[in-house]
């Protein structure tokens, strides 16, 4: 018995320590500060303290499994030794009460053959009375008397000494039922504590599994909250660029509103000497004038040709053989208009001039040398990689109490590295 008594205070030393469950509360409590100490101080003043607080708290989730696999067992050897004495002490009681028949049943023979004993020598005292006084009988009385009266005391003495036999087997058959009976019962009752010891071990087989389940379950729950709190945390960050997008496309809205609407329209420095000073239609008519001019100075000189001797004749004719409609103009700028009112347009290019008259023809090249030639190409496509997935499986399994404290790394490093507005 004081061996049971020992094993009691053990366990209940074992319930009163940590669990598994109470670890990982303790861990969600540890984060949350964290996350309070990293909202008011920054990520710099739990830096050098997340890892050994994880590292602690691992090493108290491997004491306490420990510690439950210890605690299975020693419930498990503490029913084998609770089973084991209450067997003991069942056999010593049968045994005592076994003893104690056996001790009656020795009694009980012991008395009987006194009393058979007794009636023994009573019978053959009275049969010493009975053979004395048939003697004193016989003397006196003649031998027929004699002869009749022995047979009946021996036929009564046989009589009675017959039931008294036959009551003392009744009662031996009766024993031997009882006997029999208990025995039949000690049977039913090993049976029946095989069975119960069969559905104890099935009960503490099924006990292990839902331990293996509920570890299971906790490291589930583990991974959830992780995820919940990655998820919190990515929603505040959104909500926060939400809030800047929200702001900014506010301020670009109060900045377009007062621009005026620039549209179609071009706006150049009056301070820069190559802006442009004069429109297509005034380009066309100065273009036009100038080719009249130039056709006007051709017939001129055509003119003068005419009139000079023939020594300066051949030396016209070899000017002439230059073609005026191969006479490129240079690029070159107009003075600025003398009236005011007179908009601007886009820069001039260098236009070929035909100088025999073809002013319109000029125009039209100069108008088709403006026209855009080159394809804007599509800007290549920029953008972060995607992230892997959670459940790559070249990822390493990590602890729950490592899954639980993911959230507070990765705010860490996105408030160690600033976020844009431009990316929003």
């Amino acid at each position: 018995m004081p061996l049971q008594l020992d094993i009691s205070s053990d366990m209940e030393e074992y319930g009163h320590e940590v669990s598994v469950v109470d670890v990982y509360d303790i861990a969600s409590e540890i984060g949350k500060e964290f996350e309070k100490i990293i909202d008011a101080y920054g990520t710099e003043a739990v830096t050098s303290l997340m890892p050994k607080v994880i590292s602690a708290l691992e090493h108290l989730e491997a004491l306490a499994t420990k510690n439950e696999r210890e605690n299975t067992t020693v419930q498990d050897l503490k029913a084998r030794i609770a089973q084991l004495e209450s067997d003991k002490i069942e056999k010593a009681e049968d045994r005592q009460r076994f003893e104690k028949e056996l001790e009656q049943i020795e009694d009980h023979w012991r008395q009987e053959s006194h009393e058979l004993v007794g009636m023994v020598t009573r019978l053959q005292e009275e049969n010493r009375k009975l053979s004395s006084s048939l003697a004193e009988r016989s003397d006196r009385s003649p031998d027929d008397g004699a002869k009749a009266a022995s047979p009946d005391v021996d036929v009564a003495v046989l009589q009675r000494l017959r039931n008294v036999i036959d009551e003392q087997r009744e009662q031996i058959r009766a024993r031997d039922r009882e006997i029999v009976t208990k025995s039949n019962e000690v049977d039913g009752l090993s049976s029946q504590v095989e069975r119960l010891s069969v559905v104890g071990k099935e009960l503490r087989r099924k006990h292990r599994m839902s331990q293996t389940q509920v570890r299971g379950l906790i490291d589930e729950r583990a991974d959830f909250l992780a995820q919940l709190q990655d998820q919190h945390r990515e929603l505040s960050m959104l909500r926060q660029r939400l809030g800047l997008a929200q702001k900014e496309n506010e301020d670009l809205s109060k900045s377009n509103s007062e621009v005026p609407d620039l549209t179609n329209k071009a706006v150049y420095d009056l301070d820069d000497p190559n802006r442009p000073r004069f429109t297509t239609a005034e380009l066309k008519e100065i273009l036009h004038e100038r080719n009249e001019l130039k056709a006007r100075v051709s017939d001129l000189e055509d003119e003068l040709e005419m009139y000079r001797p023939k020594t300066t004749e051949s030396r016209g004719r070899n000017r002439r053989r230059v073609s005026p409609a191969m006479a490129v103009v240079p690029p070159f700028e107009f003075p600025p208009p003398s009236g005011p009112g007179r908009p601007s347009s886009g820069p001039i290019p260098p236009i070929p001039l035909d100088l025999a008259g073809a002013g319109k023809k000029g125009f039209s090249t100069a108008e088709s040398n403006n026209l855009p030639t080159s394809e804007e190409d599509d800007p290549p496509v920029q953008g972060p990689l995607p992230f892997e997935p959670d459940d790559a499986p070249w990822k390493k399994s990590e602890s729950g109490i490592r899954k639980l404290f993911s959230i507070l790394t990765t705010f860490s490093q996105n408030l160690l590295s600033p976020t844009e507005p431009s990316s929003v």
